[in-house]
């Protein structure tokens, strides 16, 4: 692989409306893209941490990438796994540093190859991806699946939102309820018994990511399906949970994990032990998401995935497919699939 340059600029995208979860509220998203580029052809990635989530800060992120340009300057030839090597060196304490750093040199060279990057991954991809909706956001279809947050405490407030979500779409959708690790045992309980027989596809991640002994015991107080997000970080903490037997679906945010490689080795895993899975976005901007995209087909994930909060944004830096009753459909363009962006 020759390598040209390698650059890294700071991007900020806004916020539709105010964007809020149990942890955060926040109006906007920053981060890095870094590109590697080889004469015409750039291969894009990008670091965009997020507080109460990731391990690194914003600021450090950026020194990450800057480490990396650093131990790149005056090579401009390497081996491709050579390359990824010395990503993961970079990003070992820095997952966001090592997914855009692994995104930008995976996207280059399946630019390189004249390939898309989900094809570079896997001959045998999926040619679409199903994903979730987040209620006003998107066009209504049967059997949507949609995606809320859980922003206060009230159980009681929050069992009659759902009703209200569910007259709504008249009883044609699944929902996917996110706690963010707000309850504690006893009211997760709670909870559960009251929006028993309602169409609810899973509730993620009700107590603390640490809480595994927890989440195991509160399986055996519901039918519902339990999902692990925020406790799920490396393939050890995903060891730790299958053991646990903790969940049955697994929620997995490239930006919070690092490698490429990490991220197959961990759907294989929960593949074998017949979990669910999806892959899950950190609000990054659509650089991240088109990773997201390219890796969901690659690895062949058949459930909704969440990477659609594009919605959620009113700018970006490049363009993201349209969704159509809950279906990307994929272009096989070269590499993630954009060749400009906008900073």
């Amino acid at each position: 692989m020759k390598i040209d340059a390698i650059n890294f600029h700071p991007y900020k995208i806004f916020f539709k409306n105010e964007y809020a979860n149990s942890k955060i509220s926040i109006k906007e998203r920053k981060g890095w893209i870094i590109s590697i580029s080889n004469g015409d052809m750039v291969g894009y990635g990008d670091a965009s941490p997020l507080d109460e989530f990731s391990n690194e800060s914003y600021e450090q992120a950026g020194y990450g990438i800057q480490g990396f340009k650093l131990a790149m300057d005056g090579i401009d030839d390497i081996d491709f796994e050579e390359a990824l090597q010395l990503a993961s060196a970079h990003g070992e304490m820095q997952p966001s540093v090592q997914f855009a750093i692994e995104t930008a040199l995976y996207d280059l060279q399946s630019k390189i190859d004249n390939i898309s990057l989900y094809k570079f991954l896997n001959a045998k991809s999926l040619d679409t991806v199903k994903v979730c909706s987040y209620d006003e956001y998107l066009p209504a279809y049967d059997n949507m699946v949609i995606k809320i947050k859980i922003t206060e405490i009230n159980l009681l407030n929050q069992v009659e939102m759902i009703d209200r979500l569910i007259d709504k779409y008249d009883n044609k959708i699944r929902i996917r309820i996110d706690f963010n690790e707000s309850l504690d045992l006893p009211r997760a309980i709670r909870f559960c018994k009251m929006i028993e027989g309602r169409p609810i596809d899973y509730i993620e991640q009700p107590l603390h990511r640490e809480d595994f002994e927890d989440m195991y015991e509160l399986s055996l107080h519901t039918e519902i399906p339990l999902a692990a997000d925020e406790m799920i970080s490396d393939i050890d903490s995903l060891d730790k949970a299958l053991e646990a037997q903790c969940a049955s679906v697994f929620i997995l945010k490239p930006m919070l994990i690092g490698g490429i490689s990490s991220l197959k080795e961990m759907i294989k895993l929960i593949n074998s032990e017949s979990k669910r899975c999806n892959i899950s976005s950190l609000l990054e901007s659509n650089i991240g998401r088109l990773a997201y995209l390219n890796l969901c087909s690659a690895f062949n994930l058949k459930e909704e995935s969440g990477i659609a909060t594009n919605v959620f944004f009113k700018n970006d830096i490049c363009g993201f497919p349209k969704v159509k009753n809950g279906i990307i459909t994929l272009k096989n363009k070269l590499g993630i699939g954009v060749n400009e962006i906008n900073i």
